[in-house]
């Protein structure tokens, strides 16, 4: 399957805004933390973004499968399929592995919503640019 260049810039830039709106001190404030160090989301090392760009491409390439799995045409479709895979697909076990790490619930709930609000848009991104 070919990947949508475009859709994959697309989410990267989603991925560095909404990330910097949700880890900087813009919403929660350093609330995600692991013990004293918190998320410095502008000093971004070259293994942070080699992650960002992977990252972005396997919920490209998985959302891409999913959109035409389903069958989903719409904005309201993809709301409900990024709603439903960021939740049981992503959200969910990094949330279960970050809690066994001992961050607190409200670290916990700050990175659930981040991968939930990344999947949604980048469920749009992959239906607004399909080929």
């Amino acid at each position: 399957m070919k990947i949508n260049v475009f859709a994959l810039l697309a989410t990267i830039v989603v991925q560095f805004v909404v990330g910097y709106m949700w880890y900087g001190t813009h919403m929660f404030g350093g609330v995600v933390s692991i013990g004293d160090h918190g998320i410095d989301f502008l000093k971004l090392d070259v293994l942070s973004l080699l992650l960002i760009i992977f990252s972005s491409y396997g919920l490209n390439h998985i959302l891409e499968v999913l959109v035409k799995a389903t069958g989903t045409k719409d904005i309201g479709g993809a709301t409900k399929l990024g709603l439903t895979y960021g939740t049981f697909g992503i959200g969910l076990p990094i949330v279960m592995l970050l809690n066994l790490m001992g961050l607190g619930h409200v670290a916990l709930l700050v990175v659930f919503t981040h991968i939930v609000v990344v999947s949604i848009m980048a469920s749009i991104i992959v239906i607004k640019l399909k080929k």
